[in-house]
């Protein structure tokens, strides 16, 4: 056995991966002295249980291991009999995994909670990391794709719920699935979701540095996708006040949409002429131009007249800042009341939550200082300690 030709090969899986020997290392389990070492064929590695984990990381073909003398002499390699009863495991859960996947985001959108389905995924998300602890065949890569779409489902149901720490925890396990496996799509996801999150801290700087970074990715990534981060872009520019970027970011996002076929994805992640339109919107009454907002609401309005009750909640919040940011109370208070019951009825926090901010940023203004919109905002607060309780279990 020539260990310096082991350690070629080791070293060239591990330079084609771009991975430094500490990285290399933190994946296999050991120091990167005990890397270094083996590398430059210092050390024999006869363990066959070692040599197969740090195989199967770097990618190393059974016949290039056989080259170097590392093969052995059964046909049955060690933990193949393990392996297949975690191939059976992992083929048992792939198909009814990917049925609770479709459901709870069918779920999330239409009534926006999870309720059962979440305790669901928790247990789906359990099992696929016992498996995938344990496995290093076909089916990892799949199951792989399936854990990180549990992760995103369950940090957006921990944002309705305004638990930042949890999601910011879930879209994190989401991105280090997306980088393991190099998939360009999840990982235009992934940091859309933390750039989302740094936002939702006011941390506007690393959320641009972070949509940024996710351009970079985009570029390989499916056309839908780039129209997806050109719309979060857009969000991203008109909170932070900055018009013209804006305008440029949408306008992106809506030449894509313009043409767009809807699959499971663009269902799944809301990416659609509509939902562009409605950011438009958004973006133009966060900027104090409500009444180019109010004109496209007329437009959406009959594009889309029936909704599903969490759209229908959204919805009226949305038009309610536009009413208010134009001085129409009445109408405006009509549409924010309708939405915040809806939100108590869906235990949605986060629209709840988008309702308060719309009054604490009109309070400043004349407008905010009407009795109406005190009023508003004590029934905001009123029902916002409600929700707190019941997720407390007060």
């Amino acid at each position: 056995m020539d260990n310096t030709a082991f350690g070629n090969l080791v070293r060239a899986y591990r330079e084609e991966h771009g991975w430094k020997q500490e990285e290399l290392a933190e994946r296999w389990g050991f120091t990167r002295e005990y890397v270094s070492q083996i590398e430059r064929g210092k050390r024999k590695l006869e363990n066959p249980e070692q040599v197969r984990r740090l195989a199967d990381i770097l990618g190393i073909p059974d016949t290039e291991l056989a080259n170097v003398g590392k093969s052995w002499p059964s046909k049955q390699r060690p933990g193949q009999q393990r392996d297949e009863h975690d191939e059976r495991l992992l083929q048992a859960l792939l198909k009814p995994a990917h049925i609770t996947i479709k459901l709870s985001s069918l779920l999330l959108q239409s009534a926006g909670t999870l309720t059962d389905q979440t305790r669901n995924l928790y247990e789906l998300e359990k099992r696929l990391n016992d498996a995938l602890g344990r496995y290093r065949g076909q089916f990892r890569q799949p199951a792989l794709r399936l854990l990180a779409s549990v992760h995103e489902l369950l940090g957006t149901e921990a944002v309705e719920r305004t638990a930042t720490q949890e999601a910011t925890a879930q879209f994190q396990a989401m991105y280090d699935i997306a980088e393991e496996l190099g998939d360009k799509d999840l990982l235009t996801l992934a940091m859309i979701q933390q750039s989302t999150m740094f936002r939702r801290r006011g941390r506007f700087e690393l959320a641009f540095r972070r949509l940024e970074a996710a351009e970079k990715h985009a570029r390989n990534a499916s056309r839908w996708l780039r129209g997806h981060l050109a719309k979060f872009a857009a969000r991203n520019f008109y909170l932070y006040g900055d018009e013209q970027s804006f305008l440029r970011s949408i306008d992106q996002a809506a030449s894509i949409a313009e043409n767009i076929e809807a699959t499971v994805d663009t269902l799944t992640h809301g990416f659609n002429k509509l939902s562009v339109l409605q950011e438009r919107a958004q973006g133009y009454t966060m900027l104090w131009q409500p009444a180019k907002a109010l004109e496209i609401y007329q437009e959406t309005d009959k594009m889309r007249p029936f909704r599903p009750l969490r759209d229908q909640s959204s919805y009226h919040i949305v038009k309610a800042q536009a009413y208010c940011y134009h001085g129409d109370l009445p109408t405006g208070i009509e549409h924010a009341r309708t939405g915040l019951h809806i939100a108590e009825q869906l235990q949605s926090s986060h629209y709840v939550l988008r309702l308060q901010q719309m009054c604490e940023r009109l309070s400043t203004t004349s407008i905010g200082r009407e009795q109406a919109m005190r009023d508003l905002l004590a029934e905001i607060l009123d029902i916002r300690y409600k929700l707190c309780q019941r997720a407390n279990g007060w």
